[in-house]
């Protein structure tokens, strides 16, 4: 299905859009002109919100607006060659890290967000630990670091939405620790409920699946200079092979839903939303669907550390992974875990814009208070700490924000594997759906993965 939307927003037409039921007016010079951006923002409640935010800006600005809202993979493949064909957009969402945004900076395709820091107060959005995501050096060859490249709208956390009813049924509690997650989809198994409903004909679910169980065995250290590729830091590492280790058993033990290799992520997300199984693992932006589709009964929590040190509340409705000796660096493990994650894909101008000041008043537009709210109202998690008037308990919603404050506190937010190399995404989606088919072993995954990534710093 082409899920691309066109929308094209002038000030005429402002007055019929409005942000979560309020008109915002945003203090934007009148500038005139016309403004196009792309992003994944193509579904409910998503395109409302930012098509409400487009709107002011038109109306406040004297401009049109155009949207145009794609998947991430046809984004991603599209930009890149419309911008070097001077077709491109006036601002788009660039993915964090090899996976775009470092190729197109260094193909001189992105607008530093340097200047407007000052203007706008930028540096204040987000935690450094976040901001980095979003930062890279002004050649573009070191990520994590240097300048500002792009604005987030949104975070991203993965955990585990659950049905309260199941758990219930089982007369089981939300688990503290890993190992009593295990025991938890053993109960559940045996009594005929599929423990986590799974699709993986997409790819990238396995990222995120593999990428939960590995963030309870290893460090901040070891995964943020993976991603960020400073240090000499291998994917082949004790750690990588434990985690795949620990997935291909979960497959093999039937933990996993059933016929998964040929179940899209929608799919799956469906399945669970109409009452199958116990458990989805999927990220926050599932939030609104199973908030819709499960109501009351719908919870969220995230993955449970290796020991119940400082862990983080599991919600109320049994051996674990031990830290892996060895690992380079000191794995992490113990009470803590690193949870897959990071911001929302950023808004960046792109070289080229007609009108630069006006593509970086419309960002600034898309972090505003007003229109965070509107993302929380509507059980979207935005890229600031949730205030405490929007988290309703025993709520899919709540449970998410909770988290997330949490994650925030206690700065535990991972990464997206996918981001340690240009073609990292390809490379680790295959051989996970290799590893999870029994088609490779776990050592031979994190070598065939570690060649990816050592090939990378050579091209």
């Amino acid at each position: 299905m082409d899920r691309r939307r066109f929308a094209k927003i002038s000030g005429a037409t402002a007055a019929a859009l409005t942000l979560g039921g309020t008109r915002f007016v945003p203090n934007v010079a009148a500038q005139g002109g016309n403004l196009v951006f792309w992003d994944t923002l193509n579904s409910e409640p998503r395109q409302s919100i930012i098509e409400g935010l487009a709107s002011s800006v038109a109306e406040s600005a004297g401009a049109t607006v155009e949207h145009r809202g794609w998947t991430l993979e046809e984004l991603s493949s599209t930009l890149p060659r419309s911008v070097d064909s001077n077709q491109g957009p006036d601002i788009a969402q660039v993915n964090n890290g090899e996976s775009l945004a470092g190729p197109m900076i260094r193909a001189g395709q992105l607008v530093s967000l340097a200047p407007y820091i000052a203007q706008y107060g930028w540096d204040q959005h987000l935690p450094p630990a976040l901001a980095a995501r979003n930062m890279y050096s002004e050649d573009g060859t070191v990520f994590g670091q240097g300048q500002l490249w792009g604005i987030s709208i949104e975070a991203e956390v993965v955990g585990f939405y659950y049905q309260r009813s199941r758990f219930g049924e089982a007369g089981v509690e939300g688990p503290a620790t890993f190992a009593e997650l295990e025991t938890l989809m053993q109960t559940f198994l045996d009594s005929g409920v599929t423990p986590l409903v799974f699709g993986n004909s997409d790819g990238w679910p396995a990222i995120h699946l593999f990428g939960e169980i590995l963030g309870t065995m290893v460090s901040r250290e070891y995964l943020d200079g993976l991603v960020y590729r400073t240090g000499d830091l291998s994917f082949e590492d004790e750690a990588m092979v434990a985690a795949a280790t620990k997935l291909q058993e979960w497959a093999t033990r039937g933990f996993l839903q059933e016929g998964f290799s040929a179940i899209t992520a929608d799919d799956a997300a469906a399945l669970f939303q109409s009452g199958e199984g116990a458990m989805l693992m999927q990220g926050s932006w599932q939030a609104p669907a199973v908030a819709e589709a499960l109501g009351d009964n719908g919870g969220f929590f995230l993955m449970p550390p290796a020991s119940a040190q400082g862990a983080t509340a599991s919600p109320s409705p049994a051996p674990s992974p031990s830290p892996v000796a060895g690992a380079t660096p000191q794995a992490g493990g113990g009470g803590s875990v690193l949870h897959v994650g990071g911001v929302g894909i950023p808004y960046s101008i792109i070289t080229g814009a007609e009108n630069p000041d006006l593509a970086a008043e419309f960002i600034n537009a898309l972090i505003s208070p007003e229109a965070a709210s509107a993302l929380f109202d509507a059980g979207v998690l935005a890229s600031t700490e949730v205030p405490a008037d929007k988290i309703m308990a025993n709520t899919v919603t709540g449970d998410l924000y909770s988290a997330w404050n949490q994650v925030l506190t206690s700065d535990s937010l991972g990464h997206y594997l996918d981001w340690a190399s240009p073609t990292m995404y390809d490379t680790i989606t295959a051989e996970l759906q290799r590893l999870l088919a029994g088609e490779t072993d776990p050592q031979a995954f994190a070598t065939a993965v570690q060649a990816d990534y050592a090939q990378s710093f050579s091209s």
